[in-house]
């Protein structure tokens, strides 16, 4: 059991869309921090007195939160002799079973079948409601790509519902979003200012996708400024609402190619901002010539350290001043 536990926090840390939302789960306000604590406290004093703990999730989020505590205090147990480890796996199965568990074998089966699968299951509904989000965005990156790219340079230079540039762009995207009949509702705003959209649906659970416009004739410092203050913006609405992830869509204009060296995993392109994971999806809307015209194409490469480190330059800028 303290080996699964060892493996499977040790993969789950370094998977990088998985540590995203353990960090958020750590944030939860449960009683597991105090209880988990309390136990190895006392684990080491003779004679070991066993009480039933106080278990208070009242949400699958919750739940998930005191079960990822519970498989790092049994991780961390790994030292103990076999005494103190029994009758510590026996109380932190109690914690989360909550009923009294006085025996090894029944211990490690709720350990496994509450706090291991616990676990497991949110990971499982927080990926897999990411990627059917991204999954919508990919449809709605074919549907213009293919066949609305010159109405969404309308949309950018003379306008939709009175806005013009990625403001405008960001109206036809809310509106496909929407008409997916994805289970989530719109928010108004956040905390650090007007949020380009934000979704809430029924457990509460926020989400955030944020738009920006590449222009024509655009040069790579007014690119990588451009993609700086959506990644920033983002991330600043993530923490606002204390989201592990975030999606950011680019609609680009120009005719320049504009390759982003990001981290990618199961075909996502995506950066780490903050502990925050952003999704990356480019819309190419250019007036392409046909390929006979186009000669050889311009090419605009940006390293993830440049990004990076503008993004950082935008943290500065926005720290309060003294």
């Amino acid at each position: 059991m303290v080996f699964t536990s060892i493996t499977v926090t040790r993969w789950l840390q370094t998977h990088t869309l998985i540590s995203v939302h353990l960090s958020r789960l750590l944030e939860v306000e449960t009683s597991a921090k105090d209880e988990v604590a309390e136990i190895l406290m006392i684990l080491r004093k003779e004679p070991f007195e066993e009480v039933l703990r106080d278990y208070d999730a009242t949400t699958f989020e919750a739940h998930a939160a005191i079960c990822l505590h519970v498989v790092k205090t049994v991780a961390a147990m790994s030292g103990m002799n076999s005494q103190q480890f029994n009758k510590g796996l026996c109380s932190l199965a109690g914690y989360v079973h909550r009923e009294q568990i006085y025996k090894f074998e029944d211990a490690v089966e709720a350990i496994r079948d509450v706090a291991l699968d616990g676990l497991f299951e949110y990971l499982d509904e927080r990926l897999d409601s990411d990627s059917a989000i991204y999954a919508v965005l990919l449809k709605y990156k074919q549907r213009c790509e293919w066949f609305f790219n010159q109405r969404l340079r309308g949309y950018a230079e003379s306008g939709l519902e009175g806005k013009t540039g990625e403001r405008g762009l960001a109206i036809d995207l809310y509106d496909y979003i929407l008409g997916q009949g994805v289970d989530f509702v719109v928010e108004q705003a956040s905390a650090s200012g007007e949020v380009d959209l934000v979704l809430t649906n029924s457990d509460g659970r926020k989400l955030v996708i944020d738009a920006k416009y590449i222009s024509v004739d655009v040069t790579k410092s007014a690119v990588v400024r451009k993609l700086a203050a959506g990644l920033h913006q983002v991330a600043r609405y993530c923490n606002d609402y204390s989201e592990p992830t975030g999606f950011l869509v680019t609609f680009i204009a120009t005719s320049k190619r504009i390759t982003l060296e990001l981290d990618q995993r199961d075909g996502l392109d995506y950066v780490t901002i903050g502990g925050r994971c952003i999704y990356y999806l480019p819309i190419l809307i250019s007036d392409e010539p046909s390929a006979s015209r186009s000669g050889v194409s311009q090419e605009i490469v940006i390293g993830r350290s440049e990004l990076i480190a503008q993004v950082e330059d935008l943290d500065v800028d926005t720290e309060p001043k003294p």
